[in-house]
């Protein structure tokens, strides 16, 4: 078929083809209106490296064995802020009725890359709790790896996590993406209503 011929298909079938692409685009609004909405917050954190210079000849060497000391633990604490003993101090914390097994599974923890920082990334139903559980997560990361070190989640031991940047109020859902979906759902109206032009 030519173009001539696909716009002759068009112009004998272009209000069947309209409706159609419009109940891709109706259909893909409804589904997004029934998702559940989910909103994100980020927090982060350093790991650090206690300091014990004393002058600033020692400044230096401190400050290669901080260094040294905070990369052979990032990887370890990234583990460790997904674990169930860090989703029960949050538990704890915020009084939430949910099981650690089941809070663990809406958070992330990230390590950027060439840095001593981790991300928190928190899903949650409402921006307000997203928020909440970002921040306490940090501080029960913080209060484990003082008792992985110290064995007292109140003492800071040679290497220790602190809050960098608090979590903000998301002010949109991250979830559902509406505007994604009504593309997807405007693409696949026009696909089926291209193949019902040529039937």
């Amino acid at each position: 078929m030519d173009l001539r011929e696909y716009l002759r298909v068009f112009r004998a079938h272009w209000l069947g083809m309209v409706l159609i692409a419009f109940l891709g685009v109706a259909v893909a609004f409804g589904w997004s209106l029934l998702q559940p909405k989910a909103y994100t917050a980020d927090a982060s954190a350093i790991v650090q490296a206690a300091s014990s210079s004393t002058g600033p000849s020692s400044d230096l060497s401190s400050a290669m064995l901080g260094n040294t000391l905070t990369a052979g633990r990032v990887k370890t604490y990234v583990t460790l802020g997904q674990s169930r003993a860090v989703a029960q101090g949050v538990i704890d914390r915020l009084h939430l009725t949910i099981r650690a097994e089941q809070l663990v599974t809406k958070v992330a923890v990230a390590n950027v890359v060439d840095t001593a920082n981790l991300e928190v990334t928190v899903t949650a139903s409402t921006p307000e709790m997203a928020r909440s559980i970002a921040e306490a997560w940090v501080k029960s990361m913080a209060s484990e790896v003082n008792r992985l070190e110290t064995g007292d989640p109140d003492r800071k031991g040679a290497v220790f996590l602190s809050p960098i940047d608090s979590a903000r109020l998301p002010d949109a859902p991250s979830s559902p993406n509406t505007r994604l979906a009504l593309a997807l759902g405007a693409l696949v109206g026009l696909a089926v209503a291209v193949g019902y032009g040529l039937l």
